[in-house]
């Protein structure tokens, strides 16, 4: 699961080789949080299949009708639906049918690798100070990949409603991580972007993708982090 996206990668830095240097990736933004959130417009607006028709894409957000979580890396995509007591999570399938009400996109035709460094701050923060580090303008939204052991993570599938504006709804699939194991964290850092790209009180906009149980799980990451040794995959530029 960890290697795939990393193999697609050099492909398509070989590509950058040969036929042009690679620009830096536009990050779309479909939908907004609080609007779709907090006002219930939750309404498709994007096809998963149309995102990863050009290649190189990764995106996270939340499918229709808020019907569950939505990541996408490298083209690959991951769809979790809640069942209460777990979640049915479909994928690699880039040919998915399903659409998302939110979703922040981007596409990379090639990544760096830097380490994201020791701990201090927040995970968004951790995210800022390597990408800085690293030449990123870190005052534009950019996507991300962090693999290492994850050792802090409250995550959630959404099951219909948001929690927060309708606690009367569908709750939420809710897991945690109990020691540190091996995952990925995908996702956006985009500043002064709350309500929109990210929630309240946020830099970044991170789904997980990890093995649970022997099996692949993907979900909105509402708390995470990493232990030393960590990668951060950015966009190159």
């Amino acid at each position: 699961m960890q290697s795939t996206w990393i193999n697609r990668a050099a492909v398509a830095a070989l590509a950058a080789v040969v036929f042009g240097c690679t620009a830096e990736p536009t990050v779309h933004q479909y939908g907004g949080i609080r609007d779709v959130l907090r006002n219930g417009n939750t309404q498709a607006r994007v096809r998963l299949v149309d995102v990863t028709a050009e290649p190189g894409a990764i995106a996270v957000g939340a499918l229709a009708g808020l019907g569950g979580e939505v990541t996408i890396v490298n083209g690959d995509v991951w769809v979790a639906r809640s069942t209460g007591d777990d979640a049915d999570v479909s994928g690699p399938d880039g040919k998915s049918g399903d659409q998302a009400t939110l979703l922040a996109v981007a596409h990379v035709n090639e990544w760096i690798s830097v380490p994201l460094g020791e701990g201090g701050g927040s995970f968004g923060e951790r995210i800022g100070r390597a990408a800085a580090g690293a030449g990123v303008d870190t005052s534009k939204p950019f996507p991300f990949i962090v693999e290492g052991d994850i050792t802090v993570l409250e995550a959630h599938v959404i099951a219909g409603s948001c929690p927060i504006a309708n606690p009367d709804g569908e709750q939420p699939w809710r897991f945690e991580v109990s020691s540190p194991t091996r995952g990925q964290l995908v996702g956006f850092y985009a500043e002064d972007s709350e309500g929109v790209m990210t929630h309240h009180g946020d830099t970044t906009h991170t789904h997980v993708v990890m093995d649970r149980n022997g099996q692949t799980v993907t979900a909105h990451a509402d708390r995470a982090d990493v232990a030393a040794g960590a990668v951060l995959h950015l966009p190159a530029r």
